[in-house]
């Protein structure tokens, strides 16, 4: 499936991973620029439940170091949001405190607040040092 906000340039390219990758149901996405005719980053949508959701939430993007502060975080959100199955009305979506950035994105999206989360000591993100995170809720309309 191709998301595409014509008015913006940017399409979502479906990219194909086997099946048994990953933990959950997830969907992974280029997000490509016409305009520049480049790949800028990627953004996926996971069918996180438990913990796991309001840690990593349900919405994940990576915007590559060269395109970031130009807004593709925020229009790649919209693109998501706008293909995802309209019986999806909750979605999590989550940062890390410092990330000011996504933060920023985040609020520009609509979402609201949860709350600060502290990771527990035995979950894999508080290994690699993640240690709280921010956690926010869009609804669907």
């Amino acid at each position: 499936m191709i998301a595409v906000l014509k008015s913006m340039s940017l399409i979502l390219n479906k990219v194909l991973f086997p099946d048994d990758i990953f933990d959950v149901p997830t969907v992974v996405y280029d997000v490509y620029d016409q305009a520049i005719d480049k790949i800028v980053g990627r953004i996926e949508y996971r069918h996180e439940t438990g913990r796991d959701l309001t840690y990593y939430g349900n919405v994940g993007y990576l915007i590559y170091q060269k395109y970031r502060g130009q807004g593709y975080a925020y229009r790649a959100c919209l693109a998501l949001l706008e293909m995802l199955d309209s019986s999806i009305e909750t979605v999590y979506i989550t940062c890390n405190p410092d990330n000011i950035a996504s933060k920023k994105t985040i609020e520009k999206l609509g979402a609201s607040y949860i709350g600060l989360v502290d990771v527990a000591v035995d979950h894999e993100l508080y290994k690699y040092g993640e240690i709280q995170k921010e956690v926010y809720l869009i609804v669907r309309v």
